[in-house]
């Protein structure tokens, strides 16, 4: 699916964004001797905590997801793991050789409604729930200067609004301002494709 996985470090010790796959971030870690503090969700979708239960397993860090997404991480309906091979399918035309299987992950260990705020390592993560592409989407803000959008703002494509939990409606209401007013000079990571800064974003 060409999720995008993100590790940050700082003093030799890293938070992981997205955990799509375990084991080139694990290697990562690993080859660094890095130590892992927190994995941070932007949402709930299979493709983007593929690698979570391994690595949470691996190295006893606390996870941290809107209240929404924990509650559907837990669930392969609700993390559209049961349906990831027909979502692979629609997205690229090519059928998986094996059969992906359906998995669900245990509950996040920090949660939030809609807000939160994380200070590690001198620095400041803010979560802000933003619905729309899932109920439990979260955008996530570090330093106020680079944003983590989940599967927002991609640089090249439009949003999708349409698979099972999704709505138009809450993301005109909800997420669209949120993303609206973020400045015009942070660099954005969305959750598939290229960064970049949001002023460069094609019209």
């Amino acid at each position: 699916m060409d999720t995008n996985s993100f590790v940050i470090e700082e003093n030799r010790h890293v938070i992981i964004i997205d955990p799509a796959e375990a084991e080139p971030i694990a290697k990562a870690i690993d080859d660094c001797s890095w130590t892992p503090d927190y994995i941070l969700l932007t949402h709930e979708h299979f493709d983007h905590i593929s690698g979570l239960e391994e690595l949470r397993n691996r190295y006893k860090v606390p996870v941290i997801a809107s209240e929404l997404s924990s509650e559907r991480i837990q669930d392969m309906r609700e993390n559209l793991s049961r349906i990831a091979d027909i979502l692979q399918y629609y997205k690229t035309g090519v059928a998986p050789e094996t059969r992906t299987q359906p998995f669900v992950c245990e509950a996040a260990d920090i949660t939030f409604d809609e807000e939160y705020e994380l200070d590690w390592q001198g620095h400041k993560f803010s979560f802000r729930r933003a619905p729309g592409h899932s109920p439990g989407s979260t955008i996530i803000s570090l330093d106020d200067h680079s944003v983590f959008t989940g599967d927002y703002m991609f640089f090249d494509a439009e949003e999708t609004l349409r698979l099972k939990g999704g709505s138009e409606e809450e993301y005109n209401a909800k997420a669209r301002p949120i993303l609206d007013a973020l400045p015009a000079d942070c660099h954005i990571y969305p959750g598939h494709g290229k960064d970049y800064l949001k002023g460069q974003k094609p019209e």
